[in-house]
């Protein structure tokens, strides 16, 4: 049968049951896809919902706790410890631009037979860091000052009291004569000055000179001290 055969009551109805089927057709395209999804989502929120349920949160053990606290207040005492530690070690600091101790020093010197054949700032080098600078294609490496840096042990005491370092202070170094004994009494006299004063390095060698019978050997000795 023909569409022209069809009046026009038919006609119409055919037109919407043509509609009907394809926007049918086109809904069930995208619903189905759709459908899946959803179906996904809900496994997985279930799948979800039943790992949460079966989890176990461990309680927190009151030893746990208490054990906390113990390692706090133990630190806490260390921290205490230094602190006090480092306020007396620096209450026996003379300021760096001290011209008094370095009087002190001398008059030591004097006063235990030593004779000082020179007596001058020791100029450390500063500590540096390496830095590595990019310019385009160019890449430069510099040596750049640092502040407050700590050195390990093996940089020795004179890297670790240079500028630059945590710990860094005027340092003299000293060109000495006498004997033995006039040097030990020197080194002992140094510990009963007011302000701390460190041997960072020393040097000791015999003096070309033989002595007089039942005189000491004179020695000649080179000494860095930290102010």
């Amino acid at each position: 049968m023909k569409l022209r055969e069809l009046n026009k009551r038919e006609r119409i109805l055919a037109i919407a049951i043509v509609i009907v089927i394809v926007v049918g057709g086109y809904g069930l395209i995208r619903y189905q896809p759709a459908k899946t999804n959803i179906e996904s989502l809900q496994k997985q929120v279930l799948a979800t919902q039943s790992r949460i349920a079966e989890l176990e949160i461990p309680e927190e053990s009151d030893e746990v706790i208490e054990d906390i606290l113990d390692q706090l207040d133990d630190q806490e005492a260390e921290v205490a410890a230094l602190q006090e530690s480092s306020a007396t070690i620096e209450s026996r600091l003379a300021s760096r631009d001290s011209q008094q101790l370095r009087v002190m020093i001398s008059s030591l010197a004097l006063e235990t037979g030593i004779r000082i054949r020179s007596n001058e700032t020791f100029q450390a080098s500063p500590v540096t860091q390496i830095v590595q600078t990019t310019r385009g294609n160019n890449r430069k490496t510099t040596a750049q000052p640092t502040q407050d840096v700590i050195l390990p042990a093996t940089a020795g005491w004179i890297a670790r009291m240079s500028p630059g370092s945590m710990y860094a202070r005027p340092l003299q170094k000293l060109q000495l004569e006498g004997s033995y004994e006039s040097l030990r009494r020197f080194l002992h006299g140094l510990d009963g000055l007011p302000w701390q004063v460190s041997v960072l390095r020393m040097n000791i060698t015999k003096l070309p000179v033989s002595p007089l019978r039942g005189m000491p050997q004179p020695l000649s000795i080179d000494v860095i001290l930290a102010l």
